[in-house]
């Protein structure tokens, strides 16, 4: 990624151009973290060429939007990517982050503190494979060593596992694939999270800790799905240190929301 800074009178514009991710976070971090002890406490954040983000990289940027708050300024985007309102709106940070049409009004926010251009980042595309709800790819893990064959959906992500939901092909009759889906029956899963690591699959061994069917509305789902909660085995500790990262920056957003 490149970083470009600019500066009009007593506000800092700052151009984010490619990819900002755990791979160049460290690079970046700490010269945007001295620019703000230095004393730069107005900030535009122009991310038209910014194309991707990860969660750790998001993270960042809202931690230092809370710190210059923290003291007194204020840090707002503007010319948000396609893929950065997505982002935004998706994540519910639409209500932390400032948006404007053009870098001017953005600038305009802190010469002449109005809300110039503002932008509604909430009217933007849901995409939910920001937020985990991924498919995900599954078998009974045995000797035939055959791929995933079989389809779920990803409801929720823990640190050291994920909830997913089978929907049975034929909810009136016997599923083959239910009769595997039993407390202690290990699986083999494969899934992606794009905003934990971009284009790579999580390919690993699971155990099942718990599988319910549902039994409509009141049960937290449509009649007939099954939920099967599994813990991660023979994970690869990179992949397991970015999906516990990730789950912990959705976490950090959550309590972010809810100040």
């Amino acid at each position: 990624m490149k970083l470009e800074k600019r500066r009009y009178d007593d506000v800092v514009i700052l151009r984010f151009i490619g990819e900002f991710d755990a791979s160049n976070l460290q690079t970046f971090s700490p010269k945007i973290d001295e620019m703000i002890e230095a004393g730069d406490r107005q900030i535009v954040l122009d991310l038209h060429a910014l194309k991707f983000v990860n969660s750790s990289a998001l993270g960042y940027l809202i931690k230092a939007n809370r710190r210059v708050k923290e003291l007194g300024g204020d840090m707002v985007i503007a010319r948000p990517s396609k893929f950065i309102s997505k982002t935004l709106s998706t994540l519910g940070l639409d209500s932390v982050f400032t948006g404007y049409q053009t870098v001017e009004d953005g600038i305009l926010r802190f010469k002449k503190g109005e809300d110039i251009g503002k932008l509604d980042l909430s009217s933007a595309d849901y995409d939910e494979s920001l937020t985990g709800a991924v498919p995900i790819l599954f078998r009974k893990d045995d000797s035939q060593a055959l791929p995933p064959n079989q389809v779920g959906r990803i409801v929720t992500l823990y640190e050291d596992g994920l909830l997913f939901r089978y929907e049975p092909t034929n909810k009136d009759g016997k599923d083959p694939v239910e009769a595997e889906l039993v407390t202690g029956n290990r699986l083999k899963i494969k899934f992606r999270q794009p905003f934990a690591v971009k284009d790579h699959y999580f390919d690993m061994a699971a155990t099942i800790v718990q599988a319910s069917k549902l039994k409509g509305p009141a049960d937290g789902g449509d009649a007939g799905v099954i939920a099967v909660k599994v813990r991660y085995e023979r994970i690869k500790e990179a992949d397991r240190k970015s999906l516990q990262q990730l789950v912990r920056d959705l976490d950090t957003w959550k309590g972010e929301l809810s100040k």
